[in-house]
């Protein structure tokens, strides 16, 4: 027979248990976002690995932002502050699970992504970027904003050399612009400063994007149309040779 003092230590624990419930059960972790393939979470698995340093699969909030630059997206702060509040448990939470960066990513995409991806299109044609390096010739790069879009005039092309020094994405010495690090720093300041960041220095991110866009088709087609007719050359300077029997023909 147990002694008493053991039985009532034995009553006193299932009374506490009883008192506090069961245990709470394991928190049930939602599958990927339906439009995302299989080769869309590896490659998503790889940027949470990259930035997941300790390795204890979670990474720290204030690098979901870059995170989601680095796959394409753009976020402004409020969209970023907007996605804590709908996928984080609370304020307190320092650590994004990978579960949660899927449902940020999907739920950025169903934001629609403004104009930053335009307006960095824009300028890469503007600057004649053709392979989208990301750098541009700054002198050939104000040219072309002098007459395109709403102009600038030559006082607020000074400002934006200045901001664009202070924050080193123009190299005095050989000239280039980084101008996606310039996008990227505008839109970090769209919580401090102004809620279009883009407009800055009257760059009205939609009309010069379309124009830009349409001026790069224009020379797509314009140097289509010049291969076209050195191709016909070609052809008839080589019929010409075989009509005079100087090459075989086919």
């Amino acid at each position: 027979m147990a002694p008493k003092k053991a039985q009532k230590k034995d009553k006193n624990k299932k009374s506490a248990i009883k008192l506090m419930g069961p245990p709470p059960k394991p928190k049930k972790i939602p599958p990927p976002p339906a439009c995302f393939t299989n080769d869309d979470i590896m490659r998503y698995k790889e940027i949470f690995r990259l930035y997941d340093e300790e390795g204890i699969d979670k990474v720290h909030i204030e690098l979901i932002p870059t995170m989601l630059r680095k796959i394409g997206l753009n976020p402004k702060t409020a969209e970023v502050n907007k996605m804590y509040e709908m996928f984080l448990e609370d304020d307190l939470v320092d650590t994004v699970e990978f579960h949660e960066f899927l449902q940020m990513i999907e739920a950025k995409i169903n934001f629609g992504d403004d104009f930053e991806i335009d307006i960095t299109r824009a300028m890469a044609a503007l600057g004649h970027d053709d392979e989208e390096t990301g750098f541009v010739d700054f002198e050939l790069f104000r040219e072309e904003l002098m007459q395109w879009g709403e102009p600038l005039l030559e006082i607020e092309f000074m400002d934006w050399m200045k901001l664009a020094i202070r924050d080193k994405t123009y190299n005095q010495e050989d000239g280039k612009f980084c101008y996606e690090k310039f996008v990227e720093n505008m839109n970090n300041r769209d919580a401090r400063f102004f809620k279009e960041p883009i407009n800055y220095f009257k760059l009205d991110q939609k009309t010069l994007a379309e124009l830009a866009i349409k001026k790069a088709q224009e020379q797509k087609e314009e140097q289509e149309r010049k291969e076209a007719e050195k191709r016909a050359r070609d052809e008839a300077r080589r019929q010409k040779m075989i009509a005079d029997g100087l090459i075989p023909p086919d």
